[in-house]
């Protein structure tokens, strides 16, 4: 069971506040194209992003930057809720800010810095207090409401910048234990390798596991199946390549080893709700030509 108790949103910008009551998993594991600044209010949940696992808790600060594959779930074992608010700011939005004070470069540090903080008391207060601000300022609409938002916005984001930059992230959770490294590793594997369909018994063999075992524990740690995984890596890599080249929709889905044009599309739509074309046509961004970018290929967790 679930309540929203507060939702509000303005160009670019939303703010929701919601109470779960009892266990809950996420159950679309995503990526988007918004910035999430996460606080749990009340209780604690499992964070998986970049290949690992994190535990938060009441008072930590989740920074999520737009395009990283993420889900959230409870702690095994337990059926507590939670209360948690989430500030939603759109990319583009995020990129204005960077126009008004380019010497800030928000978007980077949101990029790099993202994870689960621990906040102090202070910390806790000035993010509470933003909160406050935006839910009023959303509520009563005045004169100029949005400009008092984005200015609340930056001045939280300028005292976080210097906050994070002193500040260690959460580490991995078990990150020592010998089945939350192999995990680990082998989502590692599947996110760098994923233009590849890589079959159970390849990572079985390479990894010295039966194909039953690795898909129990991989379930257990990430939240996800070997197949989700592998999929949601693939349609984001797809993403780019809609946003940034002009390949048409078949050399996609052959450079990405999908088995055919029609899996591709259903898959596709599963994580972007629209279908390949659909999505490059809302597009406004410039494509270049039909080569796969270098980062792609120099830099394959990205």
């Amino acid at each position: 069971m679930e309540k929203v108790t507060y939702f509000g949103e303005t160009d670019g910008i939303s703010l929701e506040q919601m109470v779960r009551y009892g266990k809950f998993d996420m159950r679309v594991k995503h990526f988007h194209m918004q910035y999430e600044i996460f606080y749990i209010v009340e209780g604690e949940r499992v964070f998986f992003f970049h290949n690992r696992e994190y535990i938060a808790h009441s008072g930590d600060l989740i920074l999520i930057p737009s395009n990283l594959i993420h889900m959230t779930r409870s702690i095994k074992g337990t059926t507590d809720g939670h209360n948690r608010i989430i500030l939603y700011i759109d990319r583009k939005k995020m990129e204005s800010y960077d126009e008004l004070f380019p010497s800030l470069k928000l978007v980077r540090l949101l990029d790099d810095h993202y994870g689960v903080y621990h906040l102090d008391r202070e910390q806790q207060i000035l993010i509470l207090d933003l909160f406050r601000k935006l839910r009023h300022a959303l509520t009563d609409r005045g004169h100029d409401y949005r400009t008092g938002i984005d200015l609340d916005i930056l001045a939280w984001l300028f005292r976080l910048k210097s906050y994070i930059l002193l500040q260690n992230q959460e580490i991995p959770h078990d990150q020592d234990n010998p089945k939350n490294r192999t995990v680990y590793e082998i989502a590692d594997y599947l996110s760098s390798h994923c233009e590849n369909p890589i079959s159970l018994d390849e990572l079985s063999a390479r990894f010295f596991l039966s194909k039953s075992y690795l898909c129990q524990i991989f379930k257990e740690i990430t939240g996800y199946t070997i197949s989700e995984y592998s999929n949601i890596h693939r349609i984001r890599r797809a993403k780019r390549y809609l946003e940034e080249t002009n390949m048409s929709i078949a050399e996609i889905a052959e450079a990405l080893g999908f088995e055919s044009m029609t899996y591709f599309e259903r898959i596709f739509k599963v994580y972007m709700t629209v279908s390949p074309l659909k999505y490059r046509k809302t597009l406004n961004t410039v494509t270049y030509n039909n080569q796969i970018p270098a980062e792609f290929t120099e830099h394959p967790m990205l």
